[in-house]
């Protein structure tokens, strides 16, 4: 397994695209958006034209896209990756979707004898580094384990498919929580005239300095967290909606992530945008002014 495919290129698969390089590995790309495509050729991939043509020219693929919809697309879409995997081809898709999406990825996959693991990602967890949480058969986890190695710096199985999804979507409950809780009691504590940097220079919590300054910008290029976690809230709270799991502070963290995206600039899609809307309850908007 020496040559890899990688179908999405932004910033998770350019982080791919890099430990795979660096550790020796022939990397075949493909992106809907050309100019990722042309800026992973220049750190040594090779392009594609389509999901298909990356399946023919590699021992395994590895997805890393946006969400549900273009996962779906990847696999089914013209030259599609279905169209062109062959027996016993890994396909780990580090892919955030709804729980529902793996299980028919992984039961098309099934179909043309391809090896499909479900293994989301987290970069934000206490731990330093990258970790990943692999849904799938204790079988195709360990045929993909060096892979995996290569790709994170840790990863477990959590169980079968959509396990992984499961403990992902649980995973941005929390840091979507803690992010909107900080928002509030910031503005809490700047309307009523209390420094809110003390939560953070004499208590010692981790609170975005975002909240303090008003830099609303992306954190990271190519990466919305407003967008993101209002995605993954709504994918968490479908699921536990199906299941009969009761959700009420999710589900009022995910208003309040709906509010703050619809106030929130094209560039500022940082989650630290989400005070805005605690600064609009207030009539505090010109906070920053």
């Amino acid at each position: 397994m020496r040559t890899i495919g990688l179908i999405g290129v932004g910033y998770v698969g350019t982080e791919f695209l890099d430990q795979l390089l660096a550790a020796d590995y022939d990397v075949v790309a493909f992106d809907v958006d050309d100019e990722a495509v042309d800026r992973a050729v220049e750190r040594g991939a090779a392009a594609a034209d389509s999901p298909a043509a990356v399946a023919r020219e590699t021992d395994a693929v590895v997805t890393a896209l946006p969400g549900t919809p273009e996962l779906e697309a990847t696999l089914e879409g013209d030259d599609g990756l279905l169209d062109a995997l062959s027996p016993g081809q890994p396909v780990v898709d580090a892919t955030t979707t709804r729980p529902a999406t793996s299980v028919v990825a992984e039961e098309l996959c099934d179909e043309v004898g391809a090896d499909f693991l479900e293994a989301p990602i987290t970069g934000a967890a206490p731990r330093d580094g990258y970790q990943m949480m692999i849904g799938g058969t204790a079988a195709r986890y360990e045929a993909a384990r060096d892979l995996l190695d290569t790709l994170c710096d840790d990863h477990v199985r959590v169980g079968p498919i959509p396990d992984g999804t499961v403990l992902k979507l649980g995973l941005q409950m929390r840091y979507a929580g803690r992010a909107a809780l900080d928002a509030e009691i910031v503005e809490y504590a700047r309307d009523n005239g209390v420094d809110p940097r003390l939560f953070g220079d004499f208590f010692g919590m981790d609170v975005w300095e975002r909240y303090h300054t008003g830099e609303f910008g992306q954190a990271i290029e190519g990466l919305g967290g407003l967008a993101i976690w209002d995605k993954d809230l709504g994918y968490a709270r479908e699921f536990a909606r199906r299941n009969g799991t009761a959700l009420p502070l999710s589900g009022v963290v995910h208003e309040a992530y709906k509010a703050a995206t619809r106030r929130a600039d094209e560039d500022e899609g940082h989650a630290a945008a989400l005070i805005r809307y605690w600064m609009a309850l207030n009539d505090a908007e010109d906070r920053y002014e």
